[in-house]
């Protein structure tokens, strides 16, 4: 059963088409690696799920809701939140208040837990969150995210700038996130990092999917990678 289905979606960017009739479904409780060069259309496909770039046409199905027509606060209050690729913090805000602005006393992940969750955080509570090292950042976004008592987190390029002992932590923490039965759609260059954590597959060139199946399947389709992702 799918969390998210996605059918011939198209989006442009002002005369620019630049996704072209994009498909994929992701099933609940997994995690979808949409994979693809630079300039494939990744990114748009994240932002045109939460409708932060408006889609011109195509079904957007997330928990068998129709995704249309709704905000990306509305998309965000029914379980489907994004980690964006700059991480979204706040230059004049602390650790503590970034969290806070998520609060809503939430039962399930409230700031005891996220900070449960990534014990570095605990010690700088009181720091601007821009002063955070890129691998804090990202750990104080995905624990926004994870206030919001998602159902599918959507990661735009999570690992970007991280040293390699980072990323490992963060395919921990990734891995644990899908053990709470939270699904995740990522977009990734680290294609390594990307079939650490992923069980399906997605393939993106030029706007269009080139590619759809499992993360066994696409291995055997090695020949392949280098037309579809340049590797």
């Amino acid at each position: 059963m799918s969390i998210l289905k996605i059918e011939k979606l198209n989006t442009y960017y002002g005369k620019s088409h630049i996704l072209q009739g994009v498909n994929f479904d992701l099933n609940k409780t997994g995690c979808l690696a949409l994979l693809g060069r630079n300039g494939a259309g990744k990114s748009t496909t994240l932002r045109s799920i939460v409708n932060l770039t408006k889609p011109v046409s195509g079904k957007i199905i997330f928990n068998n809701i129709d995704l249309e027509g709704l905000s990306t606060y509305e998309i965000a209050e029914i379980g489907l939140t994004m980690v964006p690729e700059n991480r979204g913090m706040f230059s004049s805000l602390s650790v503590l208040e970034s969290l806070n602005i998520i609060n809503n006393n939430n039962k399930t992940w409230n700031i005891d837990r996220v900070l449960e969750a990534f014990p570095q955080l605990k010690t700088k509570l009181n720091n601007n969150s821009i002063s955070l090292s890129g691998g804090e950042q990202q750990m104080l976004a995905i624990g926004k995210a994870l206030m919001t008592n998602p159902k599918l987190i959507l990661l735009d390029e999570p690992t970007q700038g991280l040293a390699p002992n980072i990323v490992k932590e963060l395919i921990s923490i990734l891995k644990n996130i899908l053990k709470e039965k939270i699904s995740l759609l990522i977009v990734e260059q680290n294609v390594n990092m990307a079939l650490e954590i992923a069980n399906q597959i997605s393939i993106l060139g030029k706007g269009v999917t080139k590619w759809n199946g499992s993360k066994v399947d696409f291995k055997r389709n090695i020949s392949h990678h280098k037309e579809w992702i340049g590797i």
